[in-house]
């Protein structure tokens, strides 16, 4: 159940922002997490983005191609490149965030304060758990950045 209401929130969210900015796929993922924190990698973006980093690549393409971001050359590591906004991007932040808000707010109707708070716990405790699990493996949890939201696009976004 918990991966269906996100599967069905996300296509939700997909449809009202491509009919609303012309916005496909992962492109309204990527401004998000870039809005975030500019300038971090393909990968970075698709470990928070929560997509393999392979199928962004011609997402990133076409986004730069449509002068949404910019890539720059990592001068740590010349083999990477950094990812950034372009003014346009940053432009569509907040009105991808309130579109983001006005889904949530459809799928959270009719579910009491009480239910939500429950519904808090319970996540927050499955994420413990599974994050737990991943560093038992030896892997790393995702970023912080979803944990400790710093602007905000961030407090928006990780608001339950």
């Amino acid at each position: 159940m918990l991966k269906t209401s996100a599967k069905t929130w996300e296509k939700s969210a997909d449809i009202e922002l491509r009919e609303r900015f012309g916005l496909i796929g992962s492109q309204w993922k990527i401004i998000v997490v870039l809005s975030m924190k500019e300038g971090i990698t393909q990968k970075h973006i698709a470990d928070m983005a929560f997509v393999e980093a392979p199928t962004l690549v011609p997402v990133i393409d076409k986004m730069e191609k449509q002068e949404y971001l910019t890539r720059q050359s990592d001068p740590s590591d010349r083999r990477n490149n950094l990812i950034f906004m372009t003014k346009k991007s940053k432009e569509m932040v907040d009105p991808i965030i309130e579109c983001i808000l006005e889904i949530r707010n459809m799928g959270l109707n009719k579910i009491s304060k009480k239910d939500m708070e429950i519904a808090r716990k319970v996540l927050e405790q499955i994420t413990i758990n599974t994050e737990e699990f991943i560093r038992k493996k030896g892997e790393k949890t995702d970023p912080d950045l979803w944990n400790n939201p710093q602007n905000k696009s961030q407090k928006t976004l990780v608001k339950l």
